[in-house]
């Protein structure tokens, strides 16, 4: 193999060609090579620093000081600030080069004007700072999207719920979710796990309503199929959620004996599956709902209080949808668009159709107001959806016209009057300005903002 080496005349022609101070001196101390920059640096030609002492240099505090006595004397890299003759400061470097007795035979130096670093320096911290703002207005979007991407928030217990949401998703602590079924729990459950820090591992959800006992061990610890070598672990969900979150739906629905037999693996972190004498490593956050107080089923004898005290660091609460007309305004107007989009129409809700949904009871909640939109949407040929477009077990709860208003002793002025009020008041709940109700009821906008006043109505 051929070998390459660099003549005397070489490295000097790569020192020449080299826009850095960069300055080689022997052990005496005397300057053998230097680039052209070095003796601009110092104020002389660079023909005058070659066969100089930086001796007689640190002297005459060109160099202020040498850099090449303190590598010799401490045999190893050193830096430090050097002055020079035009009162600039330079960050110098010196670098040891030992012959084979482990003498140093030469000292390389290299510089870098300390303006030009703080230069730098000063960039570096502008970098920071913008950094640091583009991850401020990060987790500003984050905090966004956690209340309203791919949600309706409009009433303020429901703002409420997500506020403490958002606040403990970071936090590695047990929480549980309250609601009657269809108010959203398995939505904030996946929005906690999707800011928290094990947003990039599994979500799992366990309904602990449907597992049947029979499977329960396996389902959740999974088992070992086959023996010897070639066996082999089939994960339950426990081993699927590892780094993740579990969501245990409907925990109140738990039996006790399984209450007891999941609560010691929680705890252990450690489980065991069917069949195997290998024990594993659990690492998940728990996430649980229930439509029942676990601390009442505790009083009941129907839920452990060992178990609900594992569980229970963070309760939230999640209102029925009867409760939080705010948020049933929003979503009938949200489903109505999103089924109509999706059925390739448009279609719209009469006022008699849109005011008795927000009357009823909803007792499935969510699930039930989403499924009844998509109803009317698919079978009713009108454009505007009317009262008998309506399934029905809806239609039957509506009274038509004026049936709730009581005419005996009333003159028309007061009927009128009760009749406006009533208008007024389901035009504000359907509609967010008193502008789009001006325009809906086709009267002027200070109009609609002196009927609310007149009739103690919010605007």
């Amino acid at each position: 193999m051929a070998k390459f080496h660099l003549t005397p005349n070489s490295v000097q022609e790569i020192l020449e060609t080299y826009d850095e101070d960069v300055i080689v001196t022997n052990r005496e101390g005397i300057i053998i090579k230097a680039t052209r920059i070095s003796g601009q640096h110092y104020g002389i030609e660079v023909e005058e620093l070659i066969g100089k002492s930086v001796y007689e240099l640190q002297s005459a505090e060109i160099f202020s000081p040498a850099i090449t006595p303190l590598v010799l004397r401490q045999k190893k890299k050193v830096v430090t600030i050097q002055k020079t003759p035009s009162g600039a400061k330079v960050l110098i470097t010196g670098m040891p080069f030992f012959n084979e007795n482990g003498d140093v035979e030469f000292v390389v130096s290299y510089s870098y004007d300390v303006s030009e670093l703080l230069v730098i320096q000063e960039y570096m911290k502008e970098q920071e700072f913008e950094m640091s703002k583009v991850q401020e207005e990060l987790q500003l979007l984050r905090k966004k999207s956690f209340s309203m991407k791919g949600l309706i928030i409009e009433s303020k217990e429901t703002h409420e719920a997500y506020a403490v949401a958002h606040k403990v998703a970071p936090l590695d602590v047990s929480i549980v979710l309250y609601g009657e079924q269809g108010t959203g729990k398995t939505t904030m459950a996946k929005r906690i796990h999707k800011e928290s820090s094990r947003t990039n591992g599994p979500f799992i959800e366990l309904d602990c309503a449907t597992i049947p006992e029979s499977m329960f061990d396996k389902e959740l610890f999974g088992e070992q199929i086959g023996i010897g070598k070639t066996a082999t672990i089939s994960p339950g969900l426990l081993s699927i959620a590892e780094g993740g979150t579990l969501f245990l739906k409907k925990v109140d629905r738990l039996p006790l004996h399984l209450q007891g037999k999941l609560l010691k693996v929680l705890k252990d972190e450690r489980l065991k599956p069917l069949g195997s004498e290998e024990t594993l490593s659990l690492d998940i956050r728990l996430i649980s709902s229930a439509e029942t107080e676990l601390f009442q089923a505790t009083t009941e004898n129907r839920f452990l209080k060992e178990f609900y005290y594992f569980l229970t660091i963070i309760p939230i609460h999640l209102q029925p949808l009867k409760s939080r007309k705010e948020d049933l305004s929003a979503l009938i107007t949200y489903f109505l668009h999103y089924f109509s989009t999706k059925y390739n129409t448009d279609k719209s809700l009469s006022d008699s159709v849109f005011n008795l949904l927000l009357k009823l009871e909803w007792k499935g909640n969510i699930h039930e107001l989403r499924n009844v939109i998509e109803r009317i949407i698919v079978q009713s040929p009108e454009q505007i959806i009317g009262i008998n477009d309506l399934p029905p077990e809806y239609r039957m709860q509506f009274e038509e016209g004026l049936t709730d208003i009581d005419l005996d002793g009333q003159t028309l002025p007061t009927i009128l009057e009760h009749v406006e009020k009533k208008v007024l008041n389901n035009a504000r709940q359907r509609y967010k300005t008193t502008t789009e109700m001006a325009k809906v009821l086709g009267i002027s906008q200070p109009s609609v903002v002196r009927k609310l006043k007149k009739h103690t109505l919010p605007d």
